[in-house]
């Protein structure tokens, strides 16, 4: 074999003769990037990625056709050569057109695969859409009952119909796993030795406690209270979160091997120096906001004015309290709306709410202020009380001043202040007082270090956003009581992250690289999409969520809303439009677009479709918005049995008019779509995107004949997302028939026998393995007695490999006594 000497890189490499510099450099571990070639092949546009440069040669070459020559220097990486890639990049994006990932999901706080979760509820594969939700989010019983919905407010459906009822989708899959007593199993990691104490059992506590578990790390949760749940406890009333279903999610939460100590009041029962004492590597504080702000008006500490948290608390412990016949809330925010709705289950005639803003400026969320007027909750909007007296017969007299508007600050907001001479008063017997939370309120006491802790001046705790830690060294906080009165998803979403930040400190060891915001999208601004996306798409309005009507709901504290039905949730899940890419895992351009940081939103990217999607293949979806007439399809197709063409170039000179063919030759191997570069063609049944949650490749052989071909298997959970198979590896080097490529989806099937079965009284009934074949080895002894060997014949099936078919054929000559033997293959 000739050889040639030359370098790349500064390193002195022996190639064979006649390879081209890319092969030499792909031989050598010496990456040089290429979206184009595949099997020896390039495009006929090529994509100019691998572009390198030669000691002594004007300018740079590909190095794709460039033959490695004798003496050879070249440089595969420069700013010229960046400055290059990236222009090309740039233009080749400009002509792409697609969602990297689906506007719901960029919006949802936790990053949660909310189209992933949706397409398994729409397959009816429940368990697996939990076992995606728990790996970003552990409550999500409460809060599929309770979040805000912030996805869907960008689901695209919306410029159809409806949004998805995205909420009601997580809450459905979270009780069908609870109606079902589904165990998912979610394995920890090995344990690490290290120790975790965290104060506080609410949402915030115990999600960073279920992550850090995970982890394998030994986690103990402090809780004051006698029950764990914080505000999901003891501030969310039981109509919104019955407290059956928080004692199950809680459960799902301690499964993963959590210490719980509860009634332990933190600077009471313990300190941070003893749990240092004891052996802990970190604390978390995650205490929540259990104070409430001061009203700081005469009368504010009169008996029957009620701070919120302490009013929803005695609801929630049940205590026998008498409220009047008349009620006044002060304060317009969420919790607010549910002291108000709890007052009016309490008895309690007429409730109002009284806020210094009209109902556009209320916190609270609009929904829950719609449920609360359905209920009869009135609104006194732009007032304030002034000051609270009580009456001979221990009423209450509320002095009130109306309020307006005044001129915009500096930020553009116009603050409240009071109209001279407005004042009035209302009469009423209870006044729950709910104008914000906070999480200390003097300091904190019990030691040194509870004294060193920096405090903020909305009296939480200051906790570094980039690491989670306070001021002192291995003390970190997160949720509520470092951000202020949050929601659910949001103190989720701060805990998980802490809990990274946690074993990355007590491992020393780098956090996980944060995952780039990069993002095709088929419209810059949520409204600015072509409405030539939604071509096809008929009208298909969500499905009612089932509640209890308002004259019934208020009689006592059971839950309002009841859940969607199975029916109504696949229905649901079938109108999702499935904006994101699922091809995610296998596209070349977006990494190296980030790679090279290409600014598609300066440089610009597809504005509206400009092809039809085509379903037309068997198995197989084509979507030439998203080509880059890369050819790797045509090229990695060893049967000739795709035709690509295009009809003219665009000023950018990039081909457009495009046109591609399945010619009738195709045995849907898949390998076209397999080798695509930007998810113009897909899987059908892969209908789940894969964003940047860990998969699992499981090396198998193929069971649908015996020629033994090599799969890998792509696994979530216990869910075959797509099969591939490693061009490497034999006997089939890549290649697969379309029953090994596509003909997974039987195991999902609700129809697939999986246990076997044995008849009993003109019924099937699942039974033993070793019954089963007990019974078959039975029959086969009566049989051969009654009509003698030959009466019986064995057939081996295709997907039998030759060690099978000789035991089969043994069996049947020895066991049996017959040569009444073949195999299906033959016939």
């Amino acid at each position: 074999m000739s050889t040639v000497n030359l370098t790349i890189n500064g390193l002195e490499i022996i190639a064979q003769e006649g390879l081209t510099i890319l092969e030499v450099a792909q031989r050598s571990d010496i990456h040089i990037p290429t979206i184009c070639r595949i099997n020896g092949s390039n495009s006929a546009e090529p994509c100019e990625m691998c572009l390198v440069e030669i000691e002594g040669w004007d300018k740079p070459v590909r190095s794709c056709v460039a033959l490695a020559q004798e003496g050879m220097t070249v440089v595969t990486d420069s700013p010229e050569l960046q400055a290059l890639r990236q222009e090309k990049l740039a233009l080749i994006s400009s002509n792409h057109f697609g969602d990297c990932k689906a506007p719901c999901n960029l919006t949802c706080p936790g990053q949660i695969n909310v189209q992933g979760y949706i397409a398994h509820i729409a397959k009816g594969q429940y368990e697996e859409a939990l076992r995606l939700i728990y790996e970003r989010n552990p409550f999500p019983y409460s809060v599929g009952r309770v979040c805000p919905r912030f996805c869907e407010t960008r689901c695209r459906r919306i410029l159809v119909d409806e949004p998805i009822s995205i909420n009601h989708l997580k809450r459905f899959v979270a009780d069908w796993t609870m109606m079902n007593n589904i165990d998912l199993n979610i394995k920890r990691d090995k344990p690490s030795g290290k120790r975790v104490a965290v104060i506080g059992g609410g949402p915030a506590g115990l999600t960073s406690a279920y992550y850090l578990a995970r982890k394998g790390h030994d986690v103990t949760v402090f809780e004051a209270m006698p029950k764990l749940g914080g505000m999901l406890q003891y501030g969310i009333p039981e109509y919104k979160i019955p407290r059956n279903v928080l004692e199950f999610e809680t459960n799902m939460v301690l499964r993963m091997g959590i210490s719980v100590r509860l009634s332990q009041k933190w600077g009471r029962d313990f300190t941070l120096q003893d749990l240092r004492d004891q052996g802990y590597d970190a604390i978390l504080l995650a205490i929540g906001v259990g104070i409430d702000k001061k009203l700081e008006i005469s009368g504010q500490v009169l008996p029957s004015v009620i701070p919120v948290t302490k009013f929803l608390k005695s609801i929630a412990c049940h205590e026998k309290t008498e409220y009047g016949r008349r009620a006044a809330v002060i304060g317009g925010n969420n919790i607010a709306m549910e002291a108000a709705r709890s007052l009016i289950r309490s008895g309690v005639d007429e409730v109002t709410i009284v806020y210094q803003r009209g109902p556009e400026g209320m916190p609270a969320n609009q929904r829950v202020i719609r449920e609360a007027k359905r209920e009869g909750v009135q609104f006194l909007l732009m007032a304030s009380p002034v000051q609270i007296s009580e009456n001979d017969d221990g009423s209450l007299k509320v002095e009130l001043i109306r309020m307006r508007l005044g001129a915009p600050n500096e930020r553009g907001t116009r603050i409240p202040e009071p109209i001279p001479g407005s004042s009035n008063i209302i009469e009423v017997d209870t006044v729950i007082s709910s104008i914000g939370q906070m999480a200390v309120e003097d300091g904190f006491q019990g030691g040194e270090l509870e004294e060193e802790l920096n405090i903020s001046p909305k009296n939480t705790i200051k906790a570094s956003p980039r690491n989670s830690l306070t001021n002192i060294p291995g003390i970190f906080a997160a949720g509520d009581a470092v951000n202020g009165p949050r929601t659910v998803i949001q103190a989720v979403v701060s805990a998980r992250r802490a809990a990274e930040n946690i074993h990355s400190y007590i491992m020393d060891v780098a956090k996980e690289p944060a995952e780039s915001r990069f993002n095709f999208t088929r419209g810059k601004a949520f409204d600015d999409v072509a409405l030539a996306n939604f071509d096809g798409v008929n009208i298909k309005l969500r499905e009612k969520m089932p509640e209890r009507p308002p004259e019934r709901a208020i009689q006592d504290f059971d839950e309002v809303k009841l859940g969607l039905t199975e029916k109504q949730a696949r229905k649901e899940a079938e109108r999702c439009l499935s904006c994101g890419c699922t091809a995610v895992d296998r596209c070349k351009l977006k990494p190296l677009d980030i790679e090279y940081k290409v600014n598609i939103n300066k440089t610009g990217m597809g504005k509206s479709p400009v092809y039809n999607k085509d379903y037309s293949h068997p198995n197989i979806i084509v979507d030439l918005n998203k080509c880059i007439y890369c050819q790797r399809c045509v090229n990695s197709c060893e049967y000739d049995a795709i035709d690509i063409s295009y009809t003219e170039k665009n000023e950018n000179g990039l081909p457009v008019g495009l046109k591609l063919t399945f010619k009738d030759n195709c045995v849907s191997c898949g390998k076209c779509v397999d080798n695509c570069a930007t998810g113009a063609l897909n899987k059908k049944e892969s209908i789940v995107p894969v964003i940047s949650e860990k998969m699992r490749e499981v090396r198998t052989t193929c069971p649908y004949c015996g020629a033994g071909c090599q799969l890998i298997l792509k696994v979530k959970g216990n869910t075959i997302i797509e099969v591939t198979a490693d061009p490497d590896q034999a006997p089939n080097y890549g290649a697969l028939c379309v029953k090994g490529r596509f003909g997974f989806n039987f195991i999902q099937h609700k129809d697939r026998l999986n246990k076997p079965l044995i008849r009993r009284n003109n019924q099937l009934v699942e039974t033993s393995w070793d019954e089963a074949l007990e019974a078959v080895a039975k029959n086969f002894f009566d049989l051969k007695a009654m009509y003698g060997p030959d009466s019986i014949a064995g057939f081996s099936c295709a997907r039998a490999t030759n060690e099978e078919n000789f035991l089969l054929q043994k069996f049947m000559r020895t066991a049996i006594g017959t040569n009444n033997i073949d195999h299906c293959a033959r016939l």
